[in-house]
């Protein structure tokens, strides 16, 4: 299946974003994690195309082919980027309400507009999503310092790999259109990344004022959650999953072997064994209600 692009803008900034499946499919928005782009849920795209979807991804503000964004707020107050960036995507694509996918930094960026905007969402799906532990690996704790963040821009290109190597148990499984893209990438994905570590994470982890503010506001969306998991993610551990789950009562956690912290990109048939099942079941549930 043809992945067709398109750019749109959202509260000023230009957005990158790729389309599978047919244009009035029930609607799924995904969002990447760190580092990453919209290709990043390549194949979850023509999966979810193929089982009638419309599904979208994007390129965050700042990584892949989209705008740097200019002198924003990233995660604090109703007014930050990343949780006016789920509503603003579906408003600039014409859609009311989606089903929204998002992995690592995406998980964290999906969540903050699913309880900014909880009538916009239909499902929320977090795939080792960022934001729900203090804990987190020395290299993004590294990230915050100054010094150590100069050192990384001058080796963008290596720091883009090692990041992405990092994300797989196997990195002989990494797919070579995924290098090619990185290599493609990090010249801007890179100082992205500094930034949003900047911030979001101190040497302590990720900052606890942030993530108490977000976390309090959890109850706001009372619909269906899947959490899911590599069982060999060394990024964010598994044992932040159990937390994710317990966030909402609507929740189902699925945990997935022999796969780290790009899940759906290492195990991707089993990634789709547990997505597709779920997102059918809320599409006929939504059918259902609207009879």
């Amino acid at each position: 299946m043809v992945l067709m692009g398109r750019t749109i803008t959202v509260h000023g900034c230009r957005i990158r974003a790729i389309e599978a499946g047919p244009a009035d499919g029930d609607p799924v928005l995904c969002v990447h994690g760190l580092g990453g782009w919209a290709e990043n849920w390549r194949e979850t795209l023509r999966a979810l195309g193929d089982a009638g979807f419309r599904a979208v991804a994007i390129d965050l503000p700042g990584f892949g082919q989209s705008e740097v964004p200019s002198r924003v707020s990233y995660f604090r107050g109703e007014g930050a980027l990343y949780a006016r960036l789920v509503p603003g995507v579906l408003d600039a694509l014409g859609i009311r309400h989606a089903h929204v996918l998002g992995h690592s930094l995406g998980g964290a960026v999906a969540y903050m507009g699913t309880v900014s905007a909880p009538d916009r969402v239909r499902s929320l799906t977090l795939v080792a999503p960022g934001g729900l532990g203090l804990d987190l690996p020395w290299p993004l704790r590294l990230g915050s310092v100054p010094f150590v963040r100069r050192l990384i821009r001058r080796g963008s290109q290596r720091a883009a790999r090692a990041g992405l190597a990092s994300c797989f148990r196997e990195p002989r499984r990494i797919p070579p259109t995924l290098l090619e893209e990185c290599d493609r990438y990090a010249r801007s994905s890179v100082p992205e990344t500094l930034r949003v570590l900047q911030a979001g994470v101190t040497l302590r982890g990720l900052r606890r004022d942030i993530q108490s503010e977000w976390l309090s506001r959890a109850g706001r969306y009372r619909g269906p959650v899947l959490v899911v998991w590599g069982e060999d993610d060394i990024v964010l551990p598994i044992s932040h999953a159990r937390a994710a789950a317990e966030l909402f009562p609507r929740a189902v956690l699925e945990r997935i072997g022999d796969a780290g912290h790009l899940v759906m990109v290492e195990q991707p048939e089993a990634f789709h064994r547990v997505l597709l099942p779920y997102l059918l079941a809320q599409r006929a549930e939504a059918v259902r209600s609207n009879e």
